[in-house]
């Protein structure tokens, strides 16, 4: 009897201690699960925002290339239009423009000399005589050069073109896109 009490006994605290056993592993199971699942719901949203992040760069990436080419093209556009000028001031055949440019600056080629182009080179010469100096490369106008060389007046068609264009470029890209 005292054995089978001191059995019985034992297979108490036995099925006890396996009763607290499995209620231990519950405990840490379910406390695993939680875990678990709080990372997993971290990570998915540390995922999705890295997706957003990602997704908001190349958006703005596309943007930016969109922009650039855009602007490649404008600036393609303008140059074409800049080009054409300069090939329609190259064909222009003004001998009285040459003579304004002159008479407004004989002061300075009176005692200096004057360069033109080799086409206007006879129109020049019939204004300024012998301070003629000779030919530049140009598309059209003067270069006009104070006695010693202390001046030097560019009105070439090419430079009174790039002045205007450089003042006007805003505008002009604004009449051909407006905002």
């Amino acid at each position: 009897m005292v054995i089978q009490e001191i059995l019985a006994k034992g297979r108490q605290e036995s099925a006890a201690l396996v009763d607290g056993a499995k209620r231990e592993r519950e405990s840490l199971l379910t406390s695993a699960r939680k875990e678990m699942e709080a990372g997993s719901v971290q990570r998915e949203g540390e995922a999705k925002a890295a997706a957003e992040r990602r997704r908001v760069q190349a958006l703005a990436r596309a943007e930016l290339e969109a922009k650039r080419l855009v602007l490649n093209g404008q600036r393609e556009i303008l140059d074409q239009v800049y080009a054409e000028a300069v090939r329609a001031l190259s064909d222009l055949d003004d001998d009285a423009l040459l003579r304004r440019l002159l008479t407004a600056n004989s002061a300075v080629w009176r005692s200096g000399k004057v360069y033109s182009n080799a086409r206007d080179e006879q129109a020049v010469r019939g204004v300024v005589g012998s301070a003629y100096a000779g030919t530049i490369a140009c598309v059209g106008g003067v270069v006009i050069e104070a006695e010693g060389g202390a001046k030097r007046l560019d009105l070439t068609y090419e430079t009174l073109l790039r002045g205007v264009w450089d003042d006007a470029i805003r505008e002009v890209a604004q009449a051909l896109w407006p905002p």
